[in-house]
């Protein structure tokens, strides 16, 4: 797939979450294949060990696995650290990794944790590689989305008011992923770095995985039936992440290589749920 695009990503270094398996694999897999170092994260060094093996059968030293739960702060903090010992510039972010629980479950740090997941997650590692990003350049974040966008309340970010429903959960938190994406667009304007959101279409993986009941069952059926391959389904946010024609666009939401409405923008939203995130992690960039 990634012979596709005239770019050569020699000497860059990209960064891919949830890229064990599925979705995030295949990504990884195009940006290796485009000549990236690319780092991925794994919570059990067995799958890292196993996805590196797959990823790096042709260039064995492109790989980087490092230990990282996205859903935990402590061990995002130690991924960042660890990505910036090695590289003083990160080319490319992928925040690709995302969950939906069928039962209201906290993370390490007490959060909701398809919120801690899907949005605390990503939200932290980008802040955390702002500096490594600054110095490429030209980088590029693009944050994985889903067209499953919606039920979105700032202050009940974590079902703590609403009876809990995992699948308006995970709508929500990928709403509130593509607001995220905005405001880090605003922030990075006048700087080398773009920031779009990806919607990878429906496609079959292991996203289903922590996930039971009706509803789950009728999903990974439908995925079975009419889902696109992990590998189809990685086109558009690689696309996003390496081709030359998007140089320059920011704060943009594709789907099918296409530019399309993301939603709403409203600032005083973008704003609060940043602020909101700065505060559930204590970490303040401006």
């Amino acid at each position: 797939m990634g012979g596709e695009f005239d770019v050569d990503l020699g000497g860059t270094v990209a960064v891919v979450t949830g890229a064990t398996a599925g979705l995030g694999r295949e990504i990884a897999r195009g940006l290796v294949r485009l000549g990236a170092q690319v780092i991925i994260n794994a919570r059990d060094p067995r799958r890292g060990e196993a996805a590196k093996a797959d990823l790096g059968a042709g260039r064995p030293d492109a790989v980087t696995v490092l230990p990282m739960d996205v859903s935990d702060q402590g061990s995002i903090r130690s991924f960042a650290a660890a990505v910036r010992a090695r590289h003083g510039q990160v080319d490319v972010l992928v925040n690709n990794a995302g969950a939906w629980f069928t039962q209201r479950r906290e993370s390490a740090d007490g959060l909701e944790l398809t919120f801690a997941t899907n949005v605390i997650g990503p939200y932290l590692l980008t802040a955390l590689l702002l500096d490594p990003l600054r110095a490429a350049r030209a980088a590029r974040v693009v944050n994985v989305v889903s067209s499953i966008s919606g039920d979105f309340d700032a202050s009940d970010l974590q079902f703590t008011r609403r009876p809990f429903d995992g699948f308006k959960a995970y709508a929500q938190s990928k709403a509130a992923l593509r607001l995220l994406t905005w405001s880090f667009a605003d922030e990075l304007a006048n700087t080398p770095v773009t920031v779009n959101a990806a919607a990878p279409g429906f496609v079959r993986t292991e996203f289903n995985r922590n996930a039971t009941g009706a509803r789950a069952v009728m999903i990974n059926l439908s995925a079975r039936l009419f889902g696109a391959s992990p590998a189809k389904g990685a086109d558009t946010p690689l696309w996003a992440a390496v081709d030359p024609a998007l140089s320059g666009r920011t704060g943009a939401y594709f789907s099918g290589r296409t530019e399309k409405d993301g939603g709403p923008r409203d600032p005083d939203t973008v704003t609060d749920l940043r602020r909101r995130c700065e505060d559930l992690t204590s970490t303040v960039h401006h």
